[in-house]
C-alpha cells in the first residue's frame, strides 16, 4: 500500500510509459528471431552471416550505454529517450525492406544504438521523478517489460509471420 501511495499520478504515468517503452524495446529486438526462418531463406543468408547480423546489435548496444548514460546526465533525458525510441522504431520498420546482409547489419547497428537509450534514461527518470519508497515498484514495472516484450512479440510476430510473411513483422512492429 505504501508503494502505491508513493507513486502520484504523474509518476505513475511516467512509470507506465517507461514499462511500455521497454516492452516495445524487447518486442523489436527479438523480431529477427521470429522472422529468421523465412528471412534467412529469402535473403540467402547462411547461418554464419545470419549470426553476424544478429550479433551486430550487441556490438554497439552494450558499449554505447556508457556514452548514453553520460548524455542522460547532461542533457534532457526525455528528449534523448524520444530520440532513441524514434531511432529504434525506424530501424525496426526499415528492417522490413532489407535487401541483403549489409543492409541488415546496418539496421541492426541502428537498432542497438536506439535501444541503448532505454535503460539509462529509464533509471534517470525514475531517480528524478519517483520518490524513494516507490522506486522498487517503478523498477519492477520496467523489468516487467523485459519479460513481457519477448512473450508478446513472439506471439504477435508468429501470427504476423504465418499470415503475411517476415517483412510485415518488422514493418508492423516498427510503426
Amino acid at each position: 500500500m505504501a508503494a502505491k501511495a508513493a507513486l502520484g499520478g504523474r509518476a505513475r504515468a511516467l512509470v507506465l510509459l517507461l514499462g511500455a517503452a521497454v516492452l516495445l524495446n524487447y518486442v523489436d529486438r527479438n523480431a529477427i528471431g521470429v522472422a529468421a526462418p523465412l528471412l534467412k531463406g529469402e535473403l540467402g543468408l547462411p547461418a554464419t552471416q545470419f549470426g553476424v547480423a544478429v550479433s551486430a546489435f550487441f556490438w554497439v548496444y552494450g558499449p554505447i550505454q556508457l556514452v548514453v548514460g553520460w548524455l542522460c546526465d547532461r542533457f534532457s533525458v526525455y528528449r534523448l529517450l524520444g530520440w532513441g525510441v524514434a531511432l529504434w522504431a525506424a530501424a525496426t520498420l526499415l528492417s522490413g525492406f532489407v535487401g541483403g546482409f549489409l543492409s541488415l547489419i546496418v539496421l541492426r547497428l541502428m537498432l542497438g544504438i536506439g535501444e541503448s537509450f532505454a535503460f539509462p534514461a529509464s533509471s534517470k527518470i525514475i531517480a528524478e521523478q519517483v520518490p524513494p519508497e516507490g522506486r522498487g515498484m517503478a523498477n519492477a514495472a520496467v523489468s516487467m517489460g523485459i519479460a513481457l516484450g519477448p512473450a508478446l512479440g513472439t506471439l504477435a510476430g508468429g501470427a504476423i509471420l504465418a499470415s503475411f510473411g517476415w517483412r510485415p513483422v518488422f514493418i508492423i512492429f516498427g510503426l
